[in-house]
């Protein structure tokens, strides 16, 4: 059975794809999808749901000894996927103090969010935060950004925003690594060419200081998060 409580404790079993009256504890598996400042609040009341077999996933940024503060449970994992988990598509990071609890079954549900890395460093999960977690939208918004430019270059273009979509698709479909990307820029800026003019003006720009400064920023706010200390109330 698969069941979900929102923050207004109203009980959705997913199964039967109705409203229910009670949860079915104690759970093998607990997702825990709350923001760390509300958990941080009211975390306490998970333990009525758990048993010592019970495995918790938490999805956000607090350290799995802060979450040990809050929930009596040592079987912690914490993962971090992203949005495109429902299509199958996340690339999900995942740490754990105990090994032994990243076992068959885990890998089977972490495989259905898409493809995932086992961290070595519970720090590995802030950096995925910023590259995997916020990446997306970073991403998101820069396509959007060149969509927007390339139906404003001229009075007269009409730009189907579709071709430029798969105009991103394709360069990286035939160059899937840095090295292949950097060897397709210089096959394509001819010397005094319009490629090199554009080329030239992105690098004044510093565009690399700007991505490394976009991801250093979501890092060290995922970082912070992740040792802020409990509300009081």
């Amino acid at each position: 059975m698969i069941d979900s409580i929102n923050s207004k404790s109203r009980i959705y079993s997913l199964n039967r794809k109705k409203i229910i009256k009670k949860l079915n504890t104690p759970y093998k598996y607990i997702f825990l999808l709350v923001r760390p400042k509300l958990f941080n609040q009211k975390g306490k009341v998970f333990n009525k749901y758990i048993d010592p077999k019970t495995i918790m996933f938490p999805v956000w940024q607090s350290t799995i000894n802060r979450i040990q503060q809050i929930i009596n449970s040592k079987n912690i994992i914490r993962i971090m996927p992203n949005v495109m988990a429902k299509q199958n598509a996340s690339h999900t990071y995942v740490y754990a103090k105990n090994k032994k609890l990243i076992n068959r079954t885990f890998h089977s549900i972490l495989k259905s969010f898409g493809t995932f890395h086992i961290s070595s460093k519970e720090d590995e999960i802030n950096v995925a935060t910023a590259l995997y977690g916020s990446g997306p939208a970073f991403i998101a918004f820069l396509i959007n950004a060149f969509v927007a430019a390339s139906k404003n270059i001229s009075p007269n273009s009409k730009v189907n925003e579709t071709d430029i979509i798969n105009l991103f698709k394709n360069v990286i479909l035939i160059n899937d690594s840095s090295l292949k990307l950097d060897k397709f820029v210089k096959s394509i800026a001819s010397k005094k060419g319009t490629t090199q003019a554009g080329v030239h003006f992105l690098k004044s720009q510093n565009l690399k200081k700007i991505m490394y400064t976009t991801l250093h920023r979501a890092y060290k706010r995922a970082r912070e998060i992740s040792i802020e200390k409990q509300v009081s109330k």
